[in-house]
């Protein structure tokens, strides 16, 4: 018996090892199944799905980029066309994009916080978005009445100016006058409406909600308001210290995008992911390259050059008479080195190169810090959206252009780059001003006194004698 039961122990054993060989076996040839890509294994399932999912990514990728050509061909096309007509529709293309800007902020601004107000409290969203415009409309009647009143006061002619000056602003009967001289009060009465229209509005519990959107409106009017007021102040020098910045910006981006394309290795920062070092300065050398050539030709055109003035406001390059005369800083002239580099670097330049001036205009030159900083420092303009759509987990904020987004994805270059060509405009540049510049000259001098006028007449008869202007 005991053998019996020895050699049963065996016959289990032996079976239990044959049973977890099979087993063993069956695994082994499943894997070698999917391995070898076996009808019976999923994988050839999976791979189809995936080659369905590719193919639709890639129609997606061209429907998308078709879209984007489309929409930029016809912005192309409307602001060529809107610069031919003259500075009188520029203006109104500035005040529009400025004007979408704040639609597209103030809605999403809205959206983001919504549920902190709740559906029980709807007329308290209204009330926010009424303060919003009025704030908006304060700002925009502080901008463009100082704009229209200097060019207003500019375009006075000595008649004008003696009926002015002899009947007096506060005469009631001179309306415009009167707001002319005093639209700077008006505009700071409204806002302050604004704030006690405000404070009256705050409900219990919703303080934090309220104020944080009083901050936002602030900071959305800052933003856009400064960026229209500096287009605007380049627009009154001259259609060129407008168009060249904003041209500045465009080439970057195209530049930055196809040798990003080509070229893309290194991973510039990461917030903006698809932004490469290979890009970012493959697109630097290319805009500080092309500035100086296209400052070169756009020089050339007196419709660019010149302040606005006269019919040519509204006629633009349909107007052909000559109101201007050619003036620095787009005189082509010998230019000494000791000149551009400063008496300590120029020397040094002329000894290495062996060249002692070129010959230029000061515009050209200008084109170097200006191209300098649209293709080093405004791209940081976008990157700052770009985290802060991150933050709020949006690709864009609005979809105003098909392949686009919104007018404010397309503008966050330009706001850095507007302020920054108007304040090396204001503190570098010899320019010659217009109208505007005229009318705002004369404010001032309104409000002087007899004695300071007498002492102002004789500074300006020195200075009309020493440059040997010839006066009628």
């Amino acid at each position: 018996p005991g053998g019996h039961r020895a050699d049963a122990m065996v016959e289990l054993r032996r079976r239990a090892s044959a049973s977890a060989r099979g087993v063993r076996a069956n695994e082994t040839e499943a894997e070698a199944a999917v391995q070898s890509g076996s009808p019976r294994a999923p994988k050839r399932r999976v791979s189809f799905d995936n080659a369905k999912k590719m193919l639709q990514k890639g129609k997606n990728k061209w429907q998308s980029l078709r879209e984007r050509t489309a929409s930029t061909v016809i912005m192309i096309a409307l602001v060529i066309g809107i610069l031919s007509l003259g500075h009188a529709y520029c203006i109104v293309l500035i005040f529009g994009v400025a004007n979408a800007m704040v639609q597209e902020l103030f809605t999403f601004v809205a959206n983001t916080h919504g549920e902190e107000v709740g559906v029980e409290n709807e007329a308290l969203r209204r009330t926010t978005m009424t303060l919003r415009w009025h704030l908006y409309w304060t700002a925009q009647f502080a901008l463009y009445g100082r704009f229209a009143k200097y060019l207003w006061l500019g375009f006075f002619s000595a008649e004008d100016w003696n009926e002015l000056l002899t009947e007096g602003a506060e005469n009631p009967h001179n309306v415009v006058a009167w707001l002319a001289m005093h639209h700077s009060f008006l505009s700071f009465c409204s806002y302050i409406g604004g704030v006690v229209y405000f404070v009256l509005t705050l409900r219990k519990g919703k303080y934090e909600y309220q104020f944080s959107q009083f901050a936002w409106t602030h900071m959305i009017l800052f933003v856009a308001i400064m960026m229209e007021y500096f287009n605007m102040a380049n627009l009154m020098e001259g259609m060129i210290w407008f168009i060249f910045p904003l041209l500045l910006v465009i080439v970057n981006d195209i530049m930055a995008y196809i040798f990003g394309k080509m070229f893309g290795r290194t991973p510039l920062i990461k917030i903006s992911p698809n932004k490469t070092w290979e890009g970012f300065l493959g697109a630097a050398v290319a805009t500080i390259g092309c500035a100086p050539v296209c400052a070169y030709y756009m020089q050339k055109l007196r419709y660019l050059t010149c302040p606005p003035s006269g019919d040519v406001y509204f006629r633009g390059v349909f107007y052909h008479g000559t109101w201007c005369q050619v003036a620095e800083p787009f005189i082509t002239a010998d230019r000494p080195l000791s000149k551009l580099f400063g008496s300590v670097a120029g020397p040094i330049v002329t000894r290495i190169t062996g060249v002692a001036s070129v010959r230029c205009s000061m515009f050209v030159l200008h084109a170097f810090a200006l191209g300098t900083f649209a293709s080093a420092i405004a791209p940081f303009g976008g990157f700052f959206a770009s985290g802060f759509k991150r933050a709020f987990k949006i690709k864009d904020f609005a979809e105003t252009i098909p392949g686009h987004g919104g007018i404010t994805d397309r503008m966050d270059c330009h706001v850095m780059n507007s302020c920054f060509s108007h304040l090396y405009l204001s503190n570098f540049v010899q320019h010659v001003g217009g109208a505007y510049a005229l009318g705002m000259m004369l404010t001032k001098i309104e409000l002087v006194s007899d004695e300071h006028i007498v002492e102002l007449y004789k500074a300006i008869k020195r200075m009309v004698a020493t440059r040997g202007i010839p006066i009628d």
